[in-house]
């Protein structure tokens, strides 16, 4: 399902041609993609990068002074991470082991 979900934003991206906020988008929501959880809302049907982006724009015009609307990169994330469900989904990490010394097994 993470496969999935990856390949989902990357061909949207891939279709976006080279647009820079929806790249950014897409690289931080594949970052984001580590447990089938999050990967589960990012395949929600009618969830898209295009969408989390139109979210974002509606919030900066509403705050827009002088026809000039700006969003902080962090809230921006946010955003977006609230827009596919994920903002409250806590990050899987593999936990690092100390490593085995060999010597110890013998």
């Amino acid at each position: 399902m993470i496969i999935k979900a990856i390949d989902k934003i990357t061909n949207e991206m891939m279709a976006a041609k080279g647009n820079p906020a929806i790249i950014y988008i897409e690289e931080n929501l594949r970052k984001k993609i580590t447990s089938d959880e999050v990967a589960e809302k990012i395949l929600q049907e009618g969830k898209t990068i295009a969408g989390a982006f139109g979210e974002m724009r509606k919030i900066a015009r509403e705050r827009a002074v002088n026809n000039v609307g700006f969003i902080p990169p962090e809230e921006g994330l946010e955003i977006i991470y609230k827009y596919f469900g994920i903002d409250d989904i806590e990050e899987q990490t593999e936990e690092r082991k100390e490593p085995v010394n060999i010597l110890d097994l013998l």
